[in-house]
């Protein structure tokens, strides 16, 4: 494991960032490691995602969000590279198939109509809180998985922090009560970082002068240290190892 270091993000210049951003993250990609990126706001999504794309393959990366908001508006205050466009950003460019772009957690009262009628039309597929609650998250997780990953080479992970409910993650801009719990998401970060052709992942949106007691800075934390200690499980698995859980008794059957 690497600390690539920052992407320069000069303060105000958003076009120069992102060009920043998708040239090391691409830069990262391209030499067969997978990335971890810690925002930064949402709208580092669009160029992380794609210089992911420019490596694996243009229109060959699935991707997997989990988020209170579909962040799939047209513009933004003016602003067509806000935290609220990035996904319609990426489907507009090709870098993702909308067939293969899937959400997780949406709630709230956000997107409107119409922007659920784009959606719809670019045959995005979407999760809503409602349906996790009635159907469990890894009935929904299994559905995500395979909708995201069909005809696809590889897959980019993309986890706002306000998925979570605001009582486990206060520190982020833009809170929505009635959101997942870290037990279920942790779970479902690290079945995706196992299971799937995982090649990029990012964390976003936490914002520690909003926290409280770090209770988002120590969740962000460990959804990064699931995708880590998932890649570590493949690494010694590849070496000839035994990967198991610490503290499992040897005596129970493996999953």
């Amino acid at each position: 494991m690497v600390d690539a270091g920052d992407a320069r993000c000069p303060t105000g210049q958003t076009e120069a960032s992102h060009r920043n951003i998708r040239a090391k993250v691409g830069g990262v990609a391209s030499l067969g490691i997978i990335p971890v990126i810690i925002g930064g706001d949402h709208s580092i999504t669009w160029p992380a995602a794609s210089g992911v794309a420019e490596a694996v393959g243009w229109g060959e990366l699935g991707l997997l969000h989990f988020d209170a908001h579909a962040d799939t508006a047209d513009i933004v205050d003016g602003n067509l590279a806000s935290h609220g466009t990035p996904m319609r950003r990426l489907i507009e460019s090709g870098a993702v198939r909308g067939r293969n772009f899937v959400q997780v957690g949406l709630r709230g009262y956000w997107p409107p109509p119409d922007v659920f009628a784009w959606m719809r039309k670019q045959d995005m597929h979407w999760h809503l809180m409602d349906e996790v609650w009635e159907r469990g998250s890894r009935a929904v997780v299994t559905d995500a998985i395979a909708r995201a990953v069909d005809g696809c080479r590889a897959l980019y992970l993309s986890v706002d922090i306000d998925v979570l409910d605001p009582g486990f993650a206060p520190g982020t801009g833009t809170p929505e009560p009635g959101g997942m719990t870290p037990a279920d998401l942790l779970r479902a970060v690290r079945r995706i970082a196992l299971d799937t052709p995982l090649v990029a992942a990012d964390i976003v949106e936490v914002a520690p002068p909003y926290d409280h007691a770090d209770n988002t800075v120590n969740n962000a934390h460990r959804i990064a240290l699931e995708v880590f200690a998932a890649l570590a499980h493949h690494r010694r698995a590849a070496a000839g190892g035994v990967p198991d859980l610490p503290g499992r008794d040897p005596r129970q059957e493996r999953p």
